[in-house]
């Protein structure tokens, strides 16, 4: 009997040396450039939890310990020049002895990288993590008959996830953990037989699903479907090696924490919290004194926090969102649920989908407030860990010029963030300046997240009227002004009022340094609009500002004990003066547009 004939498309296609020749090449530039980017000592310090990160990797370089001492403050000072800003710690004790407040795996991940090239090697290991990852999603894709180069070079390089690389801290870990599993389940589950390597393959995924779980737990849901597709194939032996190589790992994670902690897990059962101006070892008082019995950052025992509209509200950003949806910053994640829902589907990619689901209902259900990943983000933080997932929801790659698509959102968005990998130039802690642009002012704002500080760049202050949300870039509102405040000139301003109930308009009386400026109110009831043409204009004019319809109802954001109203206002500028050129006399160097006069 002749031997059945091998369709060729689905052979894997060699890449021209020319091709491989360059992607060495660019590998090699990326790497170089991870470890010459000035980094260390960048104001304002670090970022998130980078503090607390870096620090575990050298105690345990150093010391062989995760315990915070004097010789650990003094290493993050040499780093830092106001100290390891936002460190994390935990004690059992009532500080008498103090352990870092994060799990340790990355750490001891980046021990070998420290080694080598000090607290730099974090960022080292990332990139060498993320070129790990783009190698191998084209080795296991080498039989799709798309454009697979594109493909993989834009869901990895046109992403938020690429400026992750530039954080010391474990989010490409964690994607790396939940990729290379998915990558071994996919390239060995079409075989039919399978020999000793596939079982430490599967050994080994199961490892790296440990290792995701000890660093973030939820992101264990990922393991998933392929446990799920083992058992309904019925490849019992597989389940096995996955089994045991999780088990094993995770005892010996949990066993190294107990071992240094006296406790399995750095949130459970311990006091925790935050330092980011003074730290233990050297601030006067008990550090302690005030957060008896906290541990806040856990994913045990966390309450629902939402309601339907908030979760239909977060549903949306989490698509469209400014500053956390998918579409401005992992659009190749967009276009891959696009694939899934008009291409072929499988049961895995299926499971896949319920994975992904079901991580981003837990999310919104507990942290519906932060499900980003609170104050120092990019993008969504959380949804970085589970990321490489979205590259596998498509059964088959069939198409080619529709790439076009994610890259032309990756151009209007994604670009202007990735470009500046290092991006600490605001005075304040976070990373979101780039949302002052055309592109991302166009996109909706995560009302949602709005309490707390938990988006910056935006000052929340209880004015007349409400709460009053605005952008910090235009609203002198460091300054205490009892009768109102001033706004910068030439500047064009997206306000949000939230109100106690209904309200019909906002009362307001303007005054203006420049006899040329224009100010304009749009709201959802119409244009109101105020030229100072005169002096008496200039010297202050009453407004009366319809508010319309509101925007949003009862997010839960800032009246917790009745209705609660949203309404938008956008405010335009069109002119300014610096006093100090009119008075010689005054000492105020600010470009003063308009004053905004509680009436």
């Amino acid at each position: 009997m002749s031997a059945a004939p091998i369709d060729e498309t689905d052979l894997p296609r060699p890449l021209s040396a020319q091709v491989r020749f360059g992607a060495l090449a660019a590998a090699l530039v990326l790497l170089g450039l991870s470890l010459t980017l000035y980094k260390i000592h960048f104001p304002p310090g670090p970022v998130a939890d980078e503090a607390t990160y870096v620090m575990m990797a050298q105690s345990l370089w150093h010391d062989l310990d995760l315990q915070y001492e004097a010789q650990d403050l003094e290493r993050a000072y040499q780093l830092w020049d106001h100290g390891p800003h936002g460190m994390i710690l935990f004690t059992t004790n009532g500080g008498d002895t103090m352990f870092y407040g994060k799990p340790y795996v990355y750490g001891l991940a980046a021990v070998p990288f420290y080694a080598l090239f000090g607290a730099q090697g974090l960022i080292v290991l990332n990139m060498v993590l993320l070129l790990a990852m783009v190698a191998t999603a084209w080795w296991v894709l080498r039989r799709e008959r798309g454009w697979v180069l594109l493909w993989v070079g834009g869901f990895f390089f046109l992403s938020v996830i690429y400026s992750y690389v530039f954080w010391m801290q474990p989010e490409v870990l964690n994607m790396a953990c939940v990729f290379f599993p998915l990558a071994i389940w996919l390239e060995i589950r079409r075989k039919e037989h399978w020999t000793w390597k596939e079982h430490v393959l599967l050994a080994l995924a199961g490892a790296c699903l440990a290792c995701a779980f000890v660093s973030k737990e939820p992101t264990v849901l990922m393991g998933a479907p392929i446990a799920g597709d083992l058992m309904l194939r019925r490849r019992w032996s597989g389940l096995l090696p996955l089994a045991l190589g999780s088990l094993l790992t995770l005892v010996a994670l949990v066993g190294f924490q107990v071992k240094e902690t006296e406790r399995w897990s750095p949130y459970r059962d311990v006091q925790r919290r935050s330092f980011e101006n003074s730290y233990p070892l050297e601030m006067a008082g008990d550090p302690w004194a005030l957060y008896k019995g906290t541990s806040f950052g856990s994913w045990n025992r966390l309450p629902f926090e939402t309601n339907p509209r908030v979760l239909s509200r977060n549903a949306g950003y989490f698509i469209f969102g400014r500053h956390t949806g998918l579409l401005p910053y992992m659009p190749f994640a967009l276009f891959a649920l696009a694939l899934f829902a008009f291409g072929p589907r499988d049961r895995f990619r299926w499971m896949l989908l319920f994975s992904i689901g079901g991580y981003c209902l837990l999310l919104f259900l507990v942290r519906s407030h932060n499900y980003h990943g609170g104050a120092g983000f990019l993008g969504n933080r959380y949804l970085v860990s589970i990321y490489p997932a979205f590259l596998f929801l498509p059964a088959a790659l069939r198409v080619r010029k529709a790439l076009l698509v994610p890259c032309v959102a990756a151009a209007l968005w994604t670009v202007s963030v990735i470009a500046v990998p290092v991006q600490q130039i605001a005075g304040e802690f976070g990373l979101q300046v780039h949302t002052r642009s055309s592109t991302f002012q166009a996109l909706p704002l995560e009302l949602t997240l709005l309490r707390g500080g938990m988006i910056p760049g935006y000052w929340i202050r209880g004015w007349p009227g409400g709460t009053w949300i605005t952008p910090r870039q235009n609203f002198f509102a460091r300054e205490k002004h009892p009768d109102g405040v001033w706004v910068r000139g030439a500047s064009d301003s997206d306000i949000i009022l939230v109100s106690r109930g209904e309200r019909e308009s906002i009362s307001l009386r303007l005054q203006s340094l420049s006899a040329k400026n224009v100010v304009t109110f749009e709201t959802e009831a119409g244009t109101v609009r105020v030229r100072f043409d005169t002096e008496e204009k200039r010297q202050g004019t009453p407004v009366e500002i319809p508010l319309g319809e509101p925007v949003a109802r009862d997010l839960d954001n800032f009246v917790f004990d009745g209705p609660e109203r949203y309404y938008r206002i956008r405010l335009k500028v069109s002119d300014g003066m610096v006093p100090q050129r009119r008075d010689p006399q005054s000492q105020d160097l600010r470009y003063l547009g308009v004053f905004l006069g509680w009436d």
